[in-house]
């Protein structure tokens, strides 16, 4: 026979024989019953209202911070961010971001691409070759772009290679041989381990494109390229935030489930991105002190 939900049974029998899909709706409105109405006004409302992109400059540069990043100065709750995606404008008015303890200059922010472009400005402010050092970004949060190419630094080589450029020595920092760069892209595509073991030391650095083109037809020096930046992609967000944007919701992340693709709405918090019907199919909400009430609704 069919399940029915109804039972002829006297009402003092109907709770004990009631099928256990036939309390959900009674036990859903019991708990929405027991919600104060300010919270049931409000509840993951203030996420998306705390998470709208906030404006923000720092010096010449103007942008809203949103998600990934967190901002010195944006009071943004940390849901509105990603951990160690943290922009800081220095007292001398530079954007910084920090990726494995290495400080990088921000000049400019791609959201649309999800593009950072970047300075190490841990690079020294000279001419002599063996002063530099690799650049490297955190691959765990970014990845390089077509936009770049990498330049290969091969400094103080007892070998002859006449297939490279040859860097000239103009301030005599190193002396008795020669030193060659190489543009290419594929970062770790590098030269026979024989041909490298003549060279004191290689410095391997992303680039600019065109600073690398300029370096190629003699108009730009090896340190301007070197300072020049390059540009890396954030890997967080990838593909559903765009989706979460586009649907009327804001980013956002959820320390309990971190890789969850938390998207903050107007009527709550859902998975991926909005409802389209304004109905929420996740809605995790409801803080008062130490209590936490979570209900999740399948439609």
């Amino acid at each position: 026979l069919p399940f029915s939900c109804c039972s002829s049974s006297p009402v003092h029998h109907t709770f004990e024989k009631m099928h256990p899909l036939c309390s959900l709706p009674l036990l859903i409105i019991i708990l929405l019953s027991s919600v104060p109405p300010s919270m049931q006004e409000s509840g993951a409302y203030f996420r998306y209202t705390n998470c709208t992109p906030a404006s923000y400059q720092c010096g010449s540069l103007k942008f809203d911070v949103d998600y990934p990043f967190s901002a010195n100065g944006v009071h943004r709750p940390d849901y509105c961010s990603y951990p160690g995606y943290r922009l800081i404008c220095s007292p001398d008015n530079k954007l910084m971001i920090h990726m494995n303890s290495t400080a990088f200059q921000v000049t400019d922010i791609d959201y649309g691409n999800k593009f950072l472009a970047v300075i190490d400005q841990t690079q020294p402010q000279e001419a002599c070759l063996d002063r530099y050092h690799n650049t490297t970004i955190d691959e765990s949060k970014f990845m390089y772009t077509d936009r770049d190419q990498f330049l290969t630094v091969y400094v103080n080589c007892s070998a002859t290679f006449s297939s490279l450029p040859l860097i000239y020595d103009l301030v005599s920092c190193v002396s008795g041989g020669s030193s060659y760069y190489r543009l290419h892209k594929n970062k770790d595509d590098s030269l026979e381990s024989d041909i490298l073991g003549s060279c004191s030391s290689t410095i391997v650095v992303p680039c600019n494109s065109t600073m690398a083109g300029s370096l190629a037809a003699g108009t730009s020096s090896l340190a301007d390229v070197i300072r020049g930046g390059f540009t890396a992609r954030w890997k967080v967000g990838l593909g559903w935030c765009s989706d979460c944007k586009a649907s009327g919701g804001h980013c956002g992340f959820n320390g309990s489930f971190p890789d969850q693709y938390t998207c903050y709405c107007p009527y709550g918090q859902a998975i991926g991105s909005c409802s389209s019907s304004g109905t929420p199919m996740y809605l995790l909400t409801k803080l008062e002190g130490k209590s936490r009430l979570v209900l999740r609704l399948f439609f």
